[in-house]
């Protein structure tokens, strides 16, 4: 139980080097990485939740419209029937 506790201890200090390394964190005092990861953190919620929200209908939006460029639109190949009016 030990080594595998171990090992992910040591898996996730290399992550957090690497993420550290690649955003030049090292570099910064510890309030200026609150910072940064604060921003970090606000921008990723907020484009998860306007994906969460609004990629379902845009996709739904894209998908009607790819259908009506393959099949056409059925109302302009067969026009509704009207009733014939009595005044």
């Amino acid at each position: 139980m030990s080594s595998s506790s171990s090992s992910l201890t040591k898996l996730l200090r290399r992550k957090r080097y690497q993420y550290e390394v690649t955003f030049s964190l090292y570099m910064l005092t510890p309030t200026e990485k609150i910072i940064f990861n604060s921003f970090l953190f606000i921008f990723l919620s907020m484009l998860i939740l306007a994906a969460s929200l609004y990629l379902p209908h845009h996709i739904h939006t894209i998908a009607s419209r790819a259908w009506f460029y393959y099949a056409g639109d059925e109302e302009l190949i067969h026009p509704p029937v009207l009733a014939p009016t009595t005044n």
